[in-house]
């Protein structure tokens, strides 16, 4: 073939539309002829560059747009966790108790000390319990709402009751040290049961 059917040819010789029996007779030119194999490589560089820039313009807008999504979800995710975490510490776990908004007192039934806590600023009161040693742990928090109790009312009492009498029926006595804890927002009291016994005519 004359060189100026093989540059025809050549565009379509590297986007593989020519024939097979084509393909022959352009390889073999391509063999003796230094001139179109310089045409045929100089094409070859120039699409191959082409196409690379091409792919990263094309690229480009969704690696833009991939991160902005990232981003905006991301940002949803935490926007949709600190109202939800607002939501249970307001409405379900709430803050420290103010000692002035509670109500304590105690009395002796049924072989216990009972304390009674009522909470009188109109919110829910929570109560954690534990006993650690001879000492008897309450902290407090308040919150917006919680299910109404038995009355048809959000909670706002709390009775803790400690046992009096032994496995015999016996009324025990009390340590100096054994006391009840109650942890408040401005400070902490401790009631001694030695003293509330004694106050009670159970000791």
């Amino acid at each position: 073939m004359k060189c100026e059917i093989i540059k025809d040819l050549l565009p379509s010789y590297i986007d593989g539309l020519t024939s097979s029996e084509s393909n022959l007779e352009i390889e073999e030119h391509l063999k003796n002829c230094h001139q179109c194999r310089e045409i045929f490589e100089q094409m070859q560089t120039e699409i191959k560059v082409e196409n690379t820039l091409y792919n990263k313009e094309k690229i480009k807008p969704f690696k833009k747009l991939n991160r902005r999504i990232f981003q905006a979800v991301i940002i949803t995710l935490i926007g949709c966790a600190m109202v939800v975490g607002s939501y249970v510490y307001l409405f379900g776990l709430g803050w420290k108790v103010n000692s002035a908004d509670m109500n304590i007192g105690y009395t002796y039934k049924n072989g216990k000390i009972l304390f009674e806590f009522e909470l009188t600023n109109g919110r829910v009161l929570n109560s954690w319990s534990n006993v650690d040693k001879s000492n008897r742990i309450i902290k407090f928090t308040e919150c917006f709402s919680s299910s109404l109790d038995d009355r048809g009312k959000h909670p706002n009492q709390f009775t803790y009751g400690i046992h009096c009498t032994d496995n015999n029926g016996n009324i025990r006595e009390f340590a100096n040290n054994d006391c009840v804890i109650l942890h408040f927002k401005d400070k902490t009291e401790t009631f001694y049961l030695k003293e509330i016994a004694e106050e009670l005519g159970i000791q």
